[in-house]
């Protein structure tokens, strides 16, 4: 999942901002920022937080409308506790949970060297800790709902969908590495999340303009924080199951029934293929095909019988992939009582572009008939 930190939403009644941003403006964070002066007051770690989390920029009004669908819930977990440093009005440190103390005892959260991949790595740790039977210090909130009465703290962000028991998954980034992820859906997409920390309090502050103030800068602490996130959204997909009855059998050779599957979405092609099944006694066979998108419109024809049978069902039918489920279609043929030597036979299939339309050739072994 990339972000893109140039984006910052425009003024609007809460001043969003991601949660990472928070430490990518100064490496230092607010834990090592120097002691202020004029009317900036210092830190009160007695005092409590509030934290709104929106699964995307509320400014993408489009894929703001669609995550509405997916019912995207935040479970919150609490990574460590914010604590003074001696002598000091302005600084604070962490004091890690128990069960994320060992984890982070390479970490050094006070140094200039904790840069973005840092975080992203103590954030991949402590999800992999709390998706374990991490211990929630909220759950089930809905996505735009405060969540008051926080400890002043380090946070660790789960966004999901509600009602998807297997929420957790894993995503491939560049270079080859894999990391824990968590995934909602809604009609069409899925969006999938990567674990977020944040800290309470922070100085991230928006100007008017929309520009941000680095922490380094100065300014109130803010122990009220919107955050959004930036999920990445990828199709929805389904699939069909074409289900073959051959009602009787001529009992000499093998039969093969072919299959032409073309989807359309929005007036597009988004999967084309043919598939076959091939029968030695009566019953019945099926054969899946999936990665089609949800919304697509699916034609299924019949395209080659076998020689010596027929079909008893229509030999092309639609459906409407609705859900990422697998829908049936389903084909009956019978023996018509001709003998055309339709058995084994090896089919080759391949796409004309001139006559646009499958086609296939067939190679008979020895005993097959004309």
């Amino acid at each position: 999942m990339k972000i893109d930190w140039r984006t910052r939403p425009k003024k609007t009644g809460k001043r969003w901002i991601c949660p990472l941003l928070i430490f990518v403006l100064a490496f230092g964070l607010i834990l090592t920022i120097p002691s202020l002066s004029g009317e900036a007051k210092a830190i009160d770690l007695g005092k409590g937080c509030s934290l709104t989390v929106a699964p995307v920029d509320p400014n993408n009004k489009k894929l703001a409308a669609d995550l509405e669908k997916a019912d995207v819930v935040i479970d919150l977990y609490k990574v460590a506790r914010a604590v003074p440093l001696s002598g000091e009005s302005d600084r604070y440190t962490y004091e890690f949970e128990p069960d994320y103390k060992e984890m982070f005892k390479d970490f050094d959260i006070l140094s200039q060297s904790l840069d973005n991949a840092g975080w992203q790595e103590m954030a991949q740790r402590a999800a992999g800790r709390a998706l374990d039977g991490g211990t929630m210090v909220r759950s089930d909130v809905p996505a735009n709902s405060s969540m008051d009465g926080l400890e002043c703290g380090l946070y660790l962000l789960i966004a999901r969908g509600r009602g998807i028991s297997d929420y957790r998954t894993t995503v491939r980034q560049e270079g080859g590495g894999e990391k824990i992820a968590t995934i909602a859906d809604s009609g069409e997409y899925t969006y999938t999340f990567l674990p977020e920390l944040i800290s309470l309090p922070s100085k991230v502050i928006q100007n008017e303009d929309g520009s941000t103030i680095n922490t380094m800068d100065g300014g109130n602490w803010q122990y009220s924080m919107s955050v959004y996130l930036k999920p990445s959204q990828t199709p929805r997909q389904g699939a069909i199951e074409i289900i073959k009855t051959l009602e009787s059998y001529e009992t000499s050779k093998p039969a093969t029934f072919v299959f032409q599957v073309e989807a359309t979405l929005n007036g597009e092609s988004v999967r084309s293929t043919t598939v076959s099944l091939t029968f030695t006694e009566a019953g019945s066979k099926s054969v899946t095909v999936d990665q089609i998108p949800i919304g697509a419109v699916v034609t299924v024809t019949e395209v080659y019988t076998g020689a010596s049978y027929r079909l008893v069902s229509p030999g092309s039918q639609t459906v409407t992939i609705e859900a990422a489920g697998i829908i049936p279609v389903e084909f009956v043929n019978e023996y018509d009582e001709t003998d055309k030597g339709g058995g084994a036979v090896t089919n080759h299939f391949h796409y004309d572009e001139e006559a646009g339309e499958w086609q296939w050739s067939q190679i008979r072994d020895s005993a097959g008939g004309e």
